[in-house]
C-alpha cells in the first residue's frame, strides 16, 4: 500500500511541477497539457525501474518488517554471523565492538528518553562511550540523554543494516510480501491526520496562486480539493474509524453473559 501511494505522490507531484513550467512556455494549455502528461509518464517510469533496482532482492521495508517480526535478537545474529572473529562478545541485543557498542533496538515508534538512557547504562557498563543504536527513529529529546550520560549516540538505520548484510552475503532470505489494493486502506491512508499540514499547506498555496496566474480554475480546484481532504482528516475518518469495532457493545456482553458449564458447587448442591 505505501508503495501504491508513492507513485501517486510522485505522479502528482511531477504533473503539477511539469504543467506549471510547460504552460509558461507553449501558449494554449492542451500542448502544455500533452507535454506534462509525457513527461510525468517518463519520471513514474523512471522511479519505478531505479526502485526495483535498487529494492532487490527485497525492499528496505520488507527487512524492517522481519526486524519488527523477530526482534533485536534476529538482528545481533545476523550481524554476529558476518563477524568471524569468535572473541567479539555479544548479548541478546548488543555487539561489543573494540571502541563502541552496536545496541539494537529496532521497533517502528521513535526511541524515546528511557530508551535512550538504557542503551547509555549498558554501554557504561562495559566501558564504551560511543553506541551505534539499531532503530527506526530517536526521539529529538532523547539525544540530550547522551549528552549527560557523557556518550556518543550514532543512530543506525534498515537502510544501513541492509547494505552491509548485502556487503558481505549475510541477507536474510525472505519472501516478498504482496500487497493487495484495498479502497478502504487508501481511503484509511489518505485520510490519515498526519497528512493534514500536507494538504492544509498545499491547498492554501495553490489557493492564493490562482490569484497571480491565468490558470485561475485549475488552481482554485486542486486547491479547494486539498483544503477539503485536510478538513476530512480532522474527523473522526482521521483515525481510521471506518469500520471500527464496537468494544463498548463487545466488552457489555462479556459481562452480561453466564457460563455455559456447571461449576463443581453446583454439581455438590445437586
Amino acid at each position: 500500500m505505501a508503495k501504491f501511494f508513492d507513485y501517486i505522490s510522485v505522479t502528482v507531484i511531477t504533473f503539477l511541477l511539469t504543467f506549471v513550467w510547460t504552460a509558461l512556455v507553449f501558449d494554449g494549455a492542451l500542448p502544455a497539457l500533452i507535454m506534462s502528461c509525457t513527461l510525468t509518464l517518463i519520471a513514474v517510469i523512471t522511479f519505478r525501474y531505479i526502485r526495483l533496482k535498487l529494492g532487490k532482492p527485497y525492499t528496505y521495508d520488507r527487512l524492517a518488517l522481519e526486524f519488527g517480526i523477530r526482534g533485536n535478537e534476529y538482528i545481533v545474529s545476523l550481524l554476529k554471523s558476518v563477524i568471524k572473529n569468535p572473541d567479539i562478545r555479544t548479548g541478546a541485543n548488543f555487539i561489543l565492538l573494540e571502541r563502541s557498542i552496536i545496541i539494537s533496538n529496532f521497533r517502528f515508534s521513535s526511541l524515546g528518553i528511557g530508551d535512550v538512557g538504557a542503551a547509555a547504562t549498558l554501554a557504561k557498563k562495559y566501558d564504551r562511550r560511543k553506541i551505534f543504536l539499531v532503530a527506526k527513529s530517536v526521539d529529538r529529546r532523547a539525544y540530550t540523554v547522551a549528552q549527560l550520560e557523557g556518550v556518543k549516540l550514532d543512530l543506525v538505520r534498515v537502510k544501513t543494516i541492509y547494505t552491509l548484510l548485502k556487503k558481505h552475503g549475510a541477507l536474510p532470505d525472505l519472501k516478498p510480501v504482496k500487497e493487495k489494493f484495498s479502497l478502504k486502506g487508501a481511503l484509511q491512508i489518505a485520510l490519515s491526520r498526519a497528512n493534514f499540514k500536507s494538504y492544509a499547506f498545499s491547498g492554501v498555496l495553490l489557493t492564493l496562486v490562482s490569484f497571480i496566474t491565468p490558470l485561475k480554475i485549475y488552481y482554485i480546484t486542486v486547491g479547494s480539493l486539498s483544503l477539503l481532504l485536510a478538513l476530512l482528516t480532522l474527523t473522526p475518518l482521521g483515525n481510521g474509524n471506518f469500520s471500527s469495532p464496537k468494544l463498548t457493545a463487545e466488552f457489555e456482553n462479556a459481562v452480561t453473559s453466564t457460563p455455559n458449564q456447571i461449576s463443581i458447587e453446583e454439581l455438590e448442591e445437586k
